[in-house]
């Protein structure tokens, strides 16, 4: 059985941490199963820090206490499946491997994401989407076939949503986006040229925006009234953003979910209309 992995996130963030942070970082990562058995006060005097510090290092991981955060640790311990989740694919892997692999790496993604999903900004997107008049959304790449997925879901309960891949035509309707509308822009990295375009006119038009991103600084978060966080799980050679895309879907769908619940039960008449309209091309 997956679980999320906190070491896992320690080192993809290690680059990033301050150097007070990356001290308690190592502790942690040479200490593992002793850190489980010590106190927030305890683990701030082995790193020469406080205990402030710790929670903030906590926080950084998307874990809100240092007690959360052992019993987190405890049980990654106790599942000894790392060997499998640190193995990345490789092209000598025999079928079931592969298929261990892949499915192994998607759970422990959703897993993750879940620990860095924050409800409030999560809330509050739904809050925004609910609200607006319009609803544009914008991917490039992988992410396009994210957007493309959460418009075909918005059309069927009737909430008027617009996408395209194509960056001018992305522009044009950022352009014309007003107060009333609300502009939802997917970006695994955060820093695609093309997305912080859109931001930026979005910014200037005063238009509400939501991103969806991996937990990592970058200019898209700078730019963004509210961050959705993913957790970081591809960082090098990136075979078709597998576990980053699963992720971004999840949360649309949740995002749906809710906008749905929010709009109440005569909802569903509208999907059950628009299903029995599909259907007709089926016979």
């Amino acid at each position: 059985m997956s679980t999320f992995s906190v070491l896992k996130q320690i080192e993809r963030q290690l680059d990033r941490f301050t150097e007070a942070e990356k001290v308690v970082a190592a502790f942690i990562l040479e200490h593992a199963e002793r850190v489980t058995h010590m106190t927030t006060k305890e683990l701030a005097q082995s790193c020469g820090g406080s205990e402030a510090s710790i929670s903030r290092f906590c926080k950084r991981l998307g874990i809100q206490s240092f007690k959360i955060f052992k019993i987190e640790l405890a049980k990654e311990l106790s599942v000894r499946t790392v060997e499998l989740v640190e193995s990345p694919l490789q092209f000598h892997d025999d079928p079931t491997t592969v298929i261990q692999k892949v499915m192994f790496n998607t759970i422990q993604a959703l897993q993750n994401t879940e620990k860095m999903l924050s409800v409030s900004s999560f809330t509050e997107a739904v809050e925004v989407l609910s609200d607006a008049g319009r609803i544009y959304l914008y991917g490039v790449g992988g992410s396009a076939v994210v957007a493309l997925d959460f418009k075909q879901k918005l059309l069927r309960i009737n909430v008027p949503a617009f996408q395209s891949e194509d960056n001018h035509m992305q522009m044009m309707m950022v352009a014309n986006a007003t107060k009333q509308d609300a502009v939802f822009v997917i970006s695994t990295s955060g820093k695609t040229k093309e997305i912080l375009d859109v931001l930026s006119v979005a910014k200037e038009r005063e238009v509400r925006t939501i991103l969806l991103t991996q937990n990592a600084p970058s200019p898209a978060r700078r730019l963004a009234d509210i961050v959705l966080t993913m957790s970081e799980e591809e960082q090098n050679l990136r075979i078709g953003t597998m576990t980053a895309r699963i992720a971004q879907l999840a949360i649309v769908d949740a995002l749906f979910i809710a906008i749905c619940s929010e709009r109440g039960q005569g909802l569903y008449e509208r999907i059950i209309d628009t299903h029995q309209a599909v259907q007709r091309m089926k016979s």
